[in-house]
């Protein structure tokens, strides 16, 4: 049987969720005795009791920002319906989702209901869960309509996100203002004794740009999929041909991936943290649709950084700066011991040249102004830190911070697949595809538990066109091998931790980057995709069959 087989069986619709409660086909438990699809099969699954209930919304409201005219904004609205009241942290006034806190080897279950004028579906970024719960997006459901979310935290400690992913809708939705932290708390990392709440920072960086109404600036009619977007529609195509009303320089920055000309932290522009001097640690995301941060302080000191995308690294290192791509995520610890009372410092996104990270609308002619924003490697102020009182708590960080558990060793007998990174007739693709909602190729079929190695080549068009592409795998946290080719004084390599555990991996102009996945034990359908959110959008973005 197909899928559409399947579903008539189900006696659900082929193109459409079912409304109600459990709205839609895939969830993986549903219910005593309830029908379910999984891995393509009708099954009679069993709903067992979580140790934490949660519920999700997704919902328009208005947000005051800057001074005058409030910006409406889509955002996710939550509460604990069972468990633990610290599993939820509000984000107050700011546009952001709550931040979620779960725990290693704890069952959630999360009812995510959709009050947007458009289909949408949640993707829990870097957590390793089934199919079915993993956001892809032929299970976005319309309005009206809940999804419930049920799964075992498997992930280490670490900082992780949520987001929504519908097939060409993502990059708008999360620019409304559709995101939210997820940590993972564990015994390991409990027993550091890393700087306490009161001593943290967590921080969701992302630049946008307002119009003289206090509005989120989009392109003009860059809807994708034929739902409502900034401000128009933009038909199925992708690429130059799909690219409907919207006219070459509109296209042109949807291609680059849009770029805002002020950076907001936590949904707040202008961010000021108060903080003690000492110990202080740091949670950062970059939770931008398209820029590339070069992160270092105005003085110049340098960074301990002890975790990344997958949680802790095996030991901390040490950056003069960092560089953070859509889509990562790092933990600093930092000493501010030497800073006196009033003292103020910033975090900066420092400037690197511009094609470092590429510039399709530069190569094609600026004279369109197709950015909304400063281009890819402006300085650009990101937060300040204000010194209010200090603390004395010591911090020994041990030589050795975690163990990175199975699948880190190398594995010489894996097989080896080339990836390519290009533009082919105005379109980012991967391999010389680009995405279909069902469409896998043999070699994007891997069985559950093999260990694969992928080569990510980025590759320039024959008119030198290149940009730095963060390629994120769905489902599996993977490793770093090696990188080469590219350019060597480039200004942001320096700055890219390898050393541990990611989802995400920036790929340089010209570079090939190994890395090592041990794929997920969960069979199904997954993705892999440029986190260029735009780049996702207009089809740089493939399936993978875990069987």
């Amino acid at each position: 049987m197909d899928r559409r087989d399947v579903l008539k069986l189900l006696g659900l619709s082929a193109v459409a969720p079912m409304a109600g409660r459990f709205g839609l086909v895939g969830c993986s438990e549903v219910g005593p005795g309830v029908q379910s699809l999984q891995d393509g099969v009708p099954r009679t699954v069993q709903q067992l009791a979580p140790g934490l209930e949660l519920a999700l919304s997704a919902v328009p409201e208005e947000v005051s920002l800057l001074p005058g005219e409030a910006t409406s904004v889509w955002r996710f609205r939550g509460e604990v319906v069972r468990g633990r009241l610290d599993a939820l942290r509000a984000a107050g006034e700011s546009y952001l989702g709550p931040t979620l806190r779960l725990r290693r080897g704890e069952r959630v279950r999360i009812r995510f209901a959709n009050g947007l004028p458009e289909p949408s579906v949640i993707h829990w970024h870097g957590l390793d869960v089934p199919e079915s719960a993993d956001g892809h997006p032929r299970f976005a459901f319309p309005t009206g309509v809940e999804y419930v979310y049920d799964f075992t935290v498997a992930n280490r400690s670490g900082t992780y996100w949520y987001h929504p992913h519908p097939d060409m809708r993502t990059g708008p939705q999360v620019h409304r203002g559709l995101a939210g932290l997820l940590l993972v708390d564990d015994e390991e990392e409990a027993a550091l004794g890393l700087p306490a709440a009161e001593s943290e920072l967590v921080c969701v960086i992302q630049d946008r740009s307002f119009d003289e109404a206090n509005q989120f600036a989009y392109p003009e009619s860059a809807g994708m999929g034929g739902g409502p977007a900034g401000r128009g529609g933009m038909g199925r195509g992708r690429g130059m041909g799909g690219m409907g009303p919207m006219g070459m320089a509109g296209m042109t920055e949807l291609m680059n991936g849009v770029l805002g000309d002020r950076v907001l932290v936590n949904g707040v522009p202008n961010f000021t943290a108060p903080v003690e001097a000492g110990w202080v640690r740091l949670r950062l995301l970059n939770g931008s649709n398209a820029r590339t941060y070069k992160l270092g302080w105005s003085d110049g000191r340098p960074m301990t950084v002890i975790g990344g995308d997958g949680g802790l690294l095996e030991r901390a290192v040490s950056r003069d700066f960092l560089t953070l791509a859509p889509g990562q995520r790092a933990d600093l610890v930092q000493d501010l011991s030497d800073l006196s009372e009033g003292a103020r410092i910033r975090l900066r996104s420092l400037a690197y040249p511009p094609e470092d990270a590429g510039n399709v609308g530069m190569m094609m002619g600026a004279t369109m102004g197709m950015s909304a924003g400063p281009a890819h490697g402006a300085a650009l102020d990101v937060l300040t830190i204000d010194v209010r009182g200090r603390n004395t708590r010591p911090l020994r960080l041990p030589e050795r911070l975690s163990e990175p558990g199975p699948g880190w060793d190398a594995a010489p007998s894996a097989p080896v697949r080339r990836v390519a990174l290009a533009m082919g007739q105005m379109q980012w693709t991967l391999g010389g595809r680009t995405f279909e909602l069902e469409g896998v190729s043999p070699e994007e079929t891997v069985e559950a538990g093999s260990t694969h190695v992928w080569e990510l080549v980025n590759v320039p068009n024959p008119m030198g066109m290149a940009m730095a592409h963060p390629i994120h795998i769905h489902g599996r946290q993977f490793r770093v091998l090696g990188r080469s080719g590219g350019m060597p004084d480039s200004g942001l390599r320096a700055g890219i931790v390898d050393e541990g555990w990611t989802d995400t991996v920036l790929v340089l102009p010209g570079e090939t980057v190994r890395i090592q996945i041990r794929f997920s034990e969960h069979p199904g359908l997954y993705l892999y995709h440029c986190h260029i959110l735009e780049h996702e959008d207009l089809g740089m973005m493939r399936n993978f069959r875990i069987v």
